[in-house]
């Protein structure tokens, strides 16, 4: 045991813990020096009300980045060589906090299939832990993780074994086994995940004394799993009897569409059912399955008025919400 505290070179966690975060910054100092034959652990958590990570098998790989001395400086690894490990100061948390999240992700960046994995365990039921590891700076590595309707992508961590709490409670003794209360908890960013809708149309029986072209058109009540309710507008033209059918493209996966046909022409009358309801189905990320659809038909009815329907033009803006926009005048 060392008789008078110790300034500690770098030996830092870049983490949230369940509860709160747990940082030990650069700087940090200890009462003893690390014992760097001494085996360590570490646990893993995902959170949140409602998540469905929480029943979602994660993997987390660990890769050693970096050794560390008794005194807590660290010697990048081989397959890490380059990346800078040297001390930073602490005296502003949030400046330190954000360059060694930077070196997180150049860590990240240098991964390449030559470079192994230290150790790795796959989370259930939003937990899991590593044992007898080695003292050092070890980079927390999660891949991309896909469900039905989401995606999610998760922060690379630089995390310190052993570390303290000095920074945070004043407590400056080495913490070797991050579990418990200690355990690192996964930061990760959800992206939803989208699909196509088709709309089928069976036109039993053209009337051609009203004119050429028969217009149908399609009022799409889109509710997502999450946010507000889109409404988007589609039609159909038909030049004879026959088959046809429009895609809606871009469509979160696992909403709820309920599609009307809002005009059936001049002349014609919907013979099936209206106010259809399907859930969208995922068609990114190599799904497989089939598409979500929806089937109308129609067949010429007793009234001989000419004319037909006009869309209105909605396009998708910079939001991925659809807007209307005049038409383009024709010459």
């Amino acid at each position: 045991m060392m008789n008078k505290r110790l300034k500690q070179g770098t030996t830092f966690l870049l983490a949230l813990a369940l509860a709160f975060p747990l940082l030990t910054l650069p700087g940090a100092r200890a009462a003893n020096a690390i014992d760097t034959n001494r085996k360590c652990s570490v646990a893993f958590n995902v959170s949140g009300e409602g998540n469905e990570l929480t029943t979602t098998a994660i993997q987390v790989n660990l890769y050693k980045v970096a050794d560390v001395d008794v005194s807590g400086n660290y010697t990048a690894t081989k397959d890490f060589t380059g990346l800078d490990v040297s001390s930073v100061s602490a005296d502003d948390k949030d400046t330190a906090a954000s360059k060694w999240a930077d070196r997180a992700k150049e860590a990240q960046e240098m991964l390449t299939k030559s470079v192994k994995k230290t150790a790795t365990v796959t989370l259930k039921a939003g937990t899991g832990s590593l044992a007898d590891l080695a003292t050092g700076l070890y980079l927390v590595d999660t891949p991309e993780v896909v469900t039905t309707n989401y995606t999610y992508t998760f922060t690379p961590y630089l995390v310190s074994l052993p570390t303290n709490n000095y920074y945070s409670n004043g407590n400056d003794n080495w913490i070797y086994d991050l579990t418990a209360t200690n355990a690192i908890g996964l930061k990760h960013e959800e992206h939803a995940r989208y699909g196509d809708l088709i709309i089928n149309k069976r036109l039993k029986n053209h009337n051609a004394t009203t004119g050429k072209k028969a217009t149908f058109v399609f009022k799409i009540e889109i509710t997502p799993l999450k946010g507000k309710t889109e409404t988007r507008i589609e039609s159909l033209d038909f030049e004879a009897a026959g088959d046809s059918s429009v895609t809606i493209t871009k469509i979160p996966a696992g909403a709820t569409v309920t599609v009307k046909e809002e005009y059936s022409g001049a002349s014609y009358k919907l013979i099936s059912e209206n106010d259809q309801e399907t859930t969208i189905v995922a068609t990114d990320k190599d799904a497989k399955g089939d598409l979500a659809s929806v089937s109308f038909t129609n067949d010429v009815d007793d009234n001989m008025n000419g004319g037909y329907g006009v869309k209105n033009n909605f396009k998708l803006n910079e939001n991925g919400q659809y807007q209307y926009t005049e038409p383009a005048e024709k010459n």
